[in-house]
């Protein structure tokens, strides 16, 4: 089904205007990130911000941002996965999307965790769980602190390993 759905949005690439060519691009993206194609899937992400760059679309160049992103955290490249969801969430605040903000907040928490930051995704994390508190989004915050304690766990488990190592030297 994906690689029919992959000759559909070519088609709609193809023959499309500005607009529509961000969308094609954005679901060739997604559809040759799950048929595992991560170097297609990159270039057709790139091109969707690409258009979204000529149309001046933030919003647009958010998602494709934010999807390059999710792409090379599939891929673990974790750096490249930071700077794009860095980006991403510079252009949710600038456009004052609070859903986006939140979630964007809790993949970089998710990321740094994976970086081992242990404090900074405590930090991303909190971020979220205040936006989402506004919000009144109570599912997402539950959600949220749970990866809170988490992070605060790993974090003190690192400095408790640490510490013991020091002390059986």
């Amino acid at each position: 089904m994906l690689s029919r759905a992959v000759l559909h949005h070519q088609a709609h690439f193809d023959i499309a205007d500005e607009g529509g060519k961000f969308v094609a691009a954005t679901n060739l993206g997604l559809c040759y990130g799950l048929l595992g194609d991560f170097d297609t899937a990159t270039a057709q992400h790139q091109e969707s911000l690409r258009v979204a760059i000529r149309l001046q679309s933030y919003s647009g160049q958010s998602i494709a941002v934010g999807n390059l992103g999710l792409l090379a955290m599939r891929r673990g490249d974790l750096d490249t996965a930071k700077a794009c969801m860095e980006q991403h969430l510079q252009l949710v605040q600038s456009l004052k999307d609070s859903a986006a903000e939140t979630n964007a907040w809790r993949v970089l928490g998710d990321l740094l965790k994976a970086m081992e930051d242990h404090a900074g995704a405590v930090d991303a994390y909190s971020n979220s769980a205040r936006i989402a508190e506004m919000q009144s989004e109570l599912g997402s915050l539950k959600r949220i602190n749970c990866l809170i304690g988490v992070a605060r766990g790993n974090a003190g488990l690192a400095d408790h390993m640490a510490a013991l190592a020091l002390n059986s030297e």
